[in-house]
């Protein structure tokens, strides 16, 4: 089923295979075009974030076939940008911190196989962090986001958690993670923007800051 056909309301199933279906997308691109989406994402980040300087970021270290943002990273905390990345919670299932990391710190490895911040590492909590950037499975035009199904982003930045101190969410894809529209679900929690190898994708809804470049 190509992306371009994907209905308005989908059942369980159909999500799943839909979800399936990008997952083994992006893992079967080859590491050239991986790099160069990465760079090409990087780059893009990198140019806004250094017009609007926030002083704190969440990022993430991803699985393969995700947007790769460790040279990214790496570039900001040397500039003095404080990096924080998520960290399963070991004792409460299906929830997640931020803890601080810089280009020399260690990382341990959760039960997804996914890099994170060791539990020595300080915590960064959400008020401290202007900009998130978010991996994704598929995204839509409005600004919806599909993750991995178990819901430990949309946990974390729930609306009811902030006020004017909720962070930019931006989520970062390969272009080919676009669908026309998802499903909503209540929890769900919206992004601010979308970044892919192609640059910004306008999010009608999303007008709070510029992120064109």
């Amino acid at each position: 089923m190509p992306a371009q056909n994907t209905p308005d309301s989908l059942s369980p199933n159909e999500l799943r295979a839909l979800r399936l279906r990008l997952r083994r997308a992006r893992v079967a691109l080859s590491n050239d075009q991986l790099d160069r989406h990465s760079a090409a994402i990087s780059a893009h980040l990198l140019r806004w974030l250094q017009r609007w300087q926030p002083h704190c970021i969440g990022a993430y270290r991803g699985l393969r076939g995700e947007v790769d943002l460790t040279p990214l990273t790496v570039a900001l905390s040397r500039r003095g940008t404080r990096i924080a990345l998520p960290v399963m919670d070991a004792k409460r299932p299906g929830r997640m911190h931020f803890h601080a990391w810089a280009p020399d710190a260690p990382l341990c490895y959760n039960d997804f196989g996914i890099a994170e911040p060791c539990s020595d590492a300080p915590r960064i909590w959400r008020r401290e962090m202007q900009v998130v950037l978010l991996p994704l499975v598929a995204f839509d035009h409005a600004g919806n986001r599909m993750g991995m199904g178990a819901g430990y982003y949309d946990r974390y930045f729930a609306r009811r958690r902030f006020g004017i101190q909720r962070p930019k969410l931006i989520g970062v894809a390969h272009s080919l993670q676009a669908v026309p529209r998802l499903p909503v679900q209540p929890w769900d929690v919206p992004l601010d923007a979308v970044i892919t190898e192609h640059g910004w994708h306008a999010l009608p809804a999303r007008t709070r800051h510029n992120t064109h470049t």
